[in-house]
């Protein structure tokens, strides 16, 4: 089992804003020793301070995740400052708009290389640390690891790529008894600055494909999942419902996604594709945690995972509900006759 987040070392990348930098807020404020990765080093040091602030310990570390030998560093100076990993975060990620034939291949490729392969950089440049210390490695897709979306198709497939790599990972350790744990999480559309610093080839600002959660809902699942390990998890029941659509009606799920993929990801704002983006560099600034579209705080399926007593009580309850049913089923279909006959 994974140690107490009070005696651990973290790693995440993607943390100069968004998700990353709310887990990295939130593990320190635990006790874990936290170390953000990104691009921005303004963003970076900024967090550092905050962190520190707080009586936290943070080592900021910039570094592009497409570039293996700058991830690889990253876990070497961790190891070497704060004596091992015991968890690594890979969160960064980067998204182009736009109808497939006007994303020039270039992009597309850049949406892989930092998706995708900034995902199987930090795992290899982890994997050596975290046998040591019997760690975990946490992986962040989306609900479009499972589900299509028009207009994101880079992305769509690059987070496709990561349920795969994961799930053959994780057989591999499991094979080979290394002992760390694996887990790959899949939350909905999350309000981050992903959407103010993306490459548009809409010729508008992009939106988020609902249903919309804030930031804080993934990054309380990313805490929990490193004390409790899980496999593939959709963070959201509505996550959980678009998965079971595509399954079970996929000419429905079908109609609904380019329907709402078309409506819903464009806002009224003019943005053209020379505009600040970070596909390639980083957009300067403090970072932040929140984007700029409406969100909810709080998912049902989310808040139950998160407190293990009222998940007992639900299961209990559940239970309850298919046994008791049952066994008068079995009882009546037992001694209904005889019952009967005594009566008659």
């Amino acid at each position: 089992m994974p140690k107490p987040l009070s005696e651990q070392v973290v790693v995440i990348t993607g943390a100069s804003s968004g998700i990353g930098r709310e887990a990295a807020l939130r593990f320190s404020r635990a006790g874990a020793a936290v170390v953000p990765v990104a691009r921005n080093q303004e963003a970076l040091n900024l967090l550092q301070r905050e962190i520190t602030a707080e009586g936290g310990r943070a080592l900021a570390m910039p570094a592009d995740v497409a570039d293996y030998d700058q991830v690889e560093r990253v876990a070497r100076s961790t190891t070497e400052h704060f004596g091992r990993i015991d968890t690594w975060v890979n969160n960064a990620a980067v998204t182009v708009y736009g109808r497939f034939e006007d994303v020039p291949p270039a992009e597309f490729r850049r949406v892989l290389e930092v998706n995708v392969m900034g995902q199987v950089h930090g795992a290899r440049a982890a994997l050596p640390h975290l046998k040591a210390a019997h760690g975990a490695l946490i992986g962040i897709g989306s609900v479009l690891s499972g589900v299509p979306a028009p207009l994101l198709t880079a992305y769509t497939a690059s987070k496709h790529a990561l349920k795969g790599f994961y799930d053959s990972l994780r057989l591999e350790q499991m094979h080979d008894r290394t002992g760390v744990q694996i887990s790959f999480l899949m939350p909905d559309s999350v309000n981050t600055p992903l959407f103010d610093h993306a490459m548009t080839h809409l010729g508008v600002k992009p939106a988020p494909f609902p249903p919309v959660y804030e930031p804080e809902v993934v990054a309380e699942a990313i805490v929990r999942v490193a004390q409790s390990p899980v496999r593939n998890e959709l963070l959201t029941a509505s996550a959980v419902g678009m998965r079971a659509l595509d399954v079970v009606a996929p000419r429905a799920a079908d109609g609904y996604f380019e329907r709402v993929g078309y409506a819903s990801q464009r806002t009224s704002e003019a943005k053209s594709p020379t505009a600040p983006n970070n596909l390639w560099q980083p957009v300067p600034g403090p970072g932040a945690v929140r984007g700029t579209f409406g969100a909810a705080p709080f998912d049902p399926l989310s808040w139950v995972r998160q407190r293990p007593a009222v998940r007992s009580a639900l299961t209990a309850v559940g239970l309850a509900a298919l046994v008791f049913p049952l066994a008068g089923f079995i009882l009546r279909g037992t001694f209904g006759g005889c019952v009967g006959a005594e009566f008659d």
